[in-house]
């Protein structure tokens, strides 16, 4: 017996072939119905920003997305950037660096979002990690790029490098505060991917969910510095349960953009939307409409629950009497209530012997109405090997499954004419010994 178990991780399937108890990885292929550029909801409300990109990254599922891989300038949330390479780089976070003209250069006059430091304060790596995510400010983001790299265009080389790293190929830094320069744009996805690396670290969360903030004292401010996070001061009033925080950013050619994350109904949701209207709030509302949507209509279900017998495939003419197909772990997706999703599994009702590994063995199959969501295609991971003497077995089994009487006056007939036949030898012996005497 050959058993093929379906085991999902996080965004992708695979399947293990086990057999005489050594474990053998299938040759398998996953084809899933690309999302489109622009895959919108049914029943989905209506909302301001131009671009939205919204996934689950538990499972990878795509539920919206607007203009998600066209260029964008992600203003202020480019500092999600150099809040993970400063968490990542500078591990005390107790130290203490100089504000210095360097850091605050032309920030006034580029109009620039500042935490409240003066020349010559010397917060902590902490207070300027809360500065730059709470308050969006810049002098907070150049005096960690200095500290990191030595000069603000050694930190965005440094933002660069991370970006391809990352993936984010649709991506170009020109400074790490999100100042608008036409060369400095990414994509809704490239910065849903920078958002789900950072939210993999506790110290991010950490900022992302704080509301307020007060700094160590410094030389302009004894009692410390004060900082209110500008995401949660939108959403007092529009309260989602679930909702882990969210980086805004603004210019007037990016609009107000969003990048936040949320956990509803069991999905582990990241929404990022760009160029809302210049209210203040829209791209806020935008993500709170689109949390309260999702919190009352859509939900995680278990679509292959784990352990299922998906087939029993018997295998003809080999020692391996057949193949059985299980979930080893259960399969779930994000569903609208009013979705019809169904699951199929397309396996032959046998497989005759010799089967070389690679042969396509099954499809399993999920739908939503007509419309075929995923296809996962199993291969076989191994050889099954010919059996003679289990086909010879098969052919007289069907004989006799066909003509049982005959077969069994034919065996009647055979054991006679062997018994006539033996009588008959016996009695020669007998006859031959009585004449030497």
């Amino acid at each position: 017996m050959i058993t093929v178990y379906l085991k999902r991780y996080n965004t992708y399937m695979q399947k293990k072939i086990l057999a005489a108890g050594i474990s053998l990885l299938t040759i398998c292929s996953l084809t899933l119905t690309a999302a489109a550029e622009n895959e919108h909801p049914d029943n989905a409300p209506d909302i301001a920003s131009e671009y939205v990109y919204l996934v689950d990254t538990g499972n990878g599922q795509v539920i919206w997305s607007l203009n998600s891989e066209d260029r964008m300038y992600p203003a202020s949330m480019t500092k999600l950037m150099t809040e993970i390479l400063a968490i990542e780089a500078l591990s005390d976070k107790d130290e203490r660096i100089m504000i210095t003209p360097e850091m605050a250069a032309g920030l006034f006059e580029a109009n620039a979002s500042v935490a409240g430091y003066q020349i010559g304060d010397e917060p902590t790596v902490r207070d300027l990690l809360y500065g730059t995510a709470l308050a969006s400010g810049a002098e907070c983001v150049n005096a960690l790029a200095i500290r990191i790299d030595g000069s603000v265009p050694a930190f965005v080389d440094h933002m660069n490098r991370k970006a391809e790293e990352l993936g984010m190929h649709d991506t170009h830094f020109v400074n790490p505060t999100g100042l608008h320069d036409g060369d400095h744009y990414s994509t809704c996805r490239d910065i849903e991917t920078l958002f789900s690396y950072c939210y993999q670290n506790e110290f991010f969360r950490e900022l992302l969910g704080k509301r307020t903030y007060l700094s160590t004292p410094v030389a302009s401010n004894p009692n410390g510095i004060p900082m209110e996070s500008t995401v949660w001061s939108m959403i007092k009033d529009l309260p989602v349960p679930g909702f882990a925080g969210g980086k805004t950013g603004f210019t007037y050619p990016a609009g107000r953009c969003l990048a936040s994350g949320a956990e509803i109904n069991g999905m582990d949701l990241v929404l990022i939307t760009g160029k809302a209207p210049n209210d203040p709030a829209s791209a806020v509302n935008d993500a709170m409409t689109v949390y309260g949507w999702l919190s009352e209509h859509m939900s995680r279900r278990e679509l292959i629950p784990a352990g299922d017998m998906l087939a029993k495939i018997p295998v003809i003419d080999s020692k391996t009497e057949y193949i059985t197909v299980y979930s080893e772990e259960s399969f779930s997706r994000d569903v609208l209530d009013s979705e019809d999703i169904r699951v199929t599994a397309d396996f032959p009702q046998e497989i005759t012997a010799p089967v070389s590994q690679g042969e396509h063995l099954g499809t399993i199959r999920v739908y939503s109405g007509d419309t075929v969501l995923y296809e996962y295609d199993f291969e076989l991971g191994e050889d099954i090997s010919y059996s003679r003497l289990v086909h010879v077995r098969r052919i007289l089994n069907e004989i006799y499954s066909s003509h049982p009487y005959l077969c069994r006056g034919a065996v009647l007939t055979a054991g006679l004419l062997i018994i006539l036949l033996v009588s008959r030898i016996t009695a020669g012996s007998k006859r031959r010994r009585r004449r030497r005497r």
